[in-house]
């Protein structure tokens, strides 16, 4: 078995495997461009494939950060990521996946990477961690090679095309706005408050992403109406501070991210915002809403609004 870098003419057989190997996670030539050969810090000699007799058996990406630092999620640069692993249904998982996943973890280390995590790459993952019922032997191998699990997240969907804000949200609305918070759509004058709510409350990934929609206004491929955001009254803010507080957006039928600053927490703001938000994608055509990375905490706020689990998923790490 030949193990050797990706290159360009690989693609249409990689995207084939890819298809077979993960189906709930097959992608197009286009996002397979965008999140990984266009990620400012792809580096082909980490993208490794596996060749049996000249037949693709099994490819492996792994990703850190080369050329774009990435905040919190790497503070001491010591951190590398693994996004896809992929073994061909009738090739064996341990000897191609295991030799695979070994070669990589060899140039991580030259690298001097110390953590390897298991999948959720900030700028470009295909999903939280590995998919605990439809890859079960893909679970298995990465931790028969010392992969530890440390946290579970999940997907949800929900289906929003008779959706109501109910009589109940509207009430804790208007308690909400009788103490000076006001849930409303985002501004074009709320740019730099926004970006520094967010620069001091979220993860740097939700920074960068959000940074990229805003981009897109001026372009027209993203809308002001696709943000929620919520906002202190005046006389709510006492003698300073920012007025922002939270927010949501949704891009198609995807909701999320989705935030509200700690010390706000506890008081419904995100009920309401949840629910401001679902309405609006109603408004705009959309039958249905998915969130693919929450946790079993914010799953309950979710149950209310009719989004139940579709997939559950282990995030793995190892010390190389």
């Amino acid at each position: 078995m030949n193990i050797a870098p990706f290159t360009d003419f690989d693609r249409k057989e990689v995207l084939s495997l890819w298809a077979e190997a993960l189906p709930l996670d097959a992608v197009t030539e286009e996002i397979f461009e965008t999140r990984v050969l266009l990620d400012e810090n792809f580096d082909a000699e980490a993208f490794l494939l596996a060749r049996d007799n000249n037949n693709l058996v099994g490819f492996i990406i792994g990703a850190y950060a080369r050329r774009m630092p990435l905040g919190d999620a790497d503070p001491n640069g010591g951190r590398c990521w693994i996004t896809i692993l992929a073994v061909h249904p009738k090739s064996n998982m341990e000897e191609v996946g295991g030799k695979l996943l070994s070669e990589l973890e060899q140039r991580f280390k030259k690298l001097g990477k110390k953590e390897c995590f298991v999948s959720g790459y900030p700028p470009g993952y295909f999903a939280p961690g590995i998919d605990q019922k439809a890859y079960t032997p893909l679970l298995a191998l990465f931790q028969s090679h010392g992969y530890a699990p440390y946290h579970e997240a999940l997907s949800m969907d929900a289906p929003i095309v008779l959706f109501e804000v109910s009589e109940d949200v509207k009430k804790l609305e208007r308690t909400l706005n009788e103490n000076g918070i006001v849930i409303r759509q985002y501004q074009r004058s709320d740019l730099l408050r926004f970006l520094d709510f967010l620069e001091r409350t979220m993860p740097s990934d939700w920074v960068r992403v959000e940074r990229r929609n805003l981009r897109k206004i001026e372009e027209g491929t993203f809308r002001t109406d696709q943000i929620t955001v919520v906002a202190k009254s005046k006389m709510a803010q006492k003698a300073t501070g920012n007025d922002i507080i939270g927010y949501c957006q949704f891009e198609g039928s995807h909701f999320g991210p989705f935030g509200v600053s700690d010390a706000f927490q506890g008081k419904g703001i995100g009920t309401v915002l949840l629910a401001r938000t679902i309405e609006r994608m109603k408004q705009q055509g959309y039958h249905n809403a998915w969130v693919m990375w929450t946790d079993d905490r914010a799953a309950k706020v979710y149950g209310k609004f009719g989004f139940k689990e579709t997939r559950r998923f282990t995030l793995l790490k190892k010390e190389l």
